[in-house]
């Protein structure tokens, strides 16, 4: 047998060897390139997430206390607008409350005056009536005062008439002639 059958081979090994060796090693390289690479990649979008989100943060507690300030601002103008119509309305109903006193003290005045004014015009009508009924006794006591005068006189004239008195005297005799 030809030694060059294993001493080829041998050679050509031990190339392979050397170049895969170098491949490796050149493989290795690139992938701890690419490694690296991809960590600055990620340790970057990781920077600008943890950049993104701490602004994303700051932004919505800014946000958060805007809209506490705002709902404790309204919260606060509710307040004061509820104590603002309970104010009104406590003044309104006390405003209410005097007239209301007010009127009842005049209704009360002119109840009192029209009682008054009744109790006026029932004694006037009682006044006028009695008024009126001796008017109408001192008319009857008249006409009954004509008619006993009347009736005096009747009386008078009859008596006169029947009286010797009364009666005119016989004419005198013709006188002789």
């Amino acid at each position: 047998m030809n030694k060059s059958y294993l001493i080829v081979p041998a050679i050509l090994l031990a190339i392979f060897g050397f170049v895969y060796n170098g491949a490796l090693k050149e493989m290795a390289e690139k992938e701890a390139a690419r490694i690296a690479k991809i960590d600055a990649a990620t340790k970057a979008d990781a920077d600008r997430k943890a950049d993104v989100e701490k602004k994303a943060q700051a932004e919505a507690l800014e946000r958060q206390k805007k809209r506490e300030a705002d709902d404790a601002a309204k919260a606060a103008k509710k307040e004061k607008d509820y104590a603002d119509a309970m104010t009104k309305l406590k003044d309104e109903a006390d405003d209410y409350a005097g007239q209301t006193a007010k009127l009842t003290k005049e209704a009360a005045d002119l109840e009192a005056g029209i009682i008054q004014t009744r109790n006026d015009k029932e004694r006037l009508t009682r006044e006028s009536l009695e008024l009126a009924k001796q008017v109408e006794l001192a008319k009857i006591n008249r006409r009954n005062a004509e008619l006993e005068i009347q009736r005096m006189l009747d009386m008078v004239a009859k008596k006169l008439n029947d009286s010797s008195i009364a009666v005119a005297p016989p004419p005198p005799p013709p006188a002789a002639k």
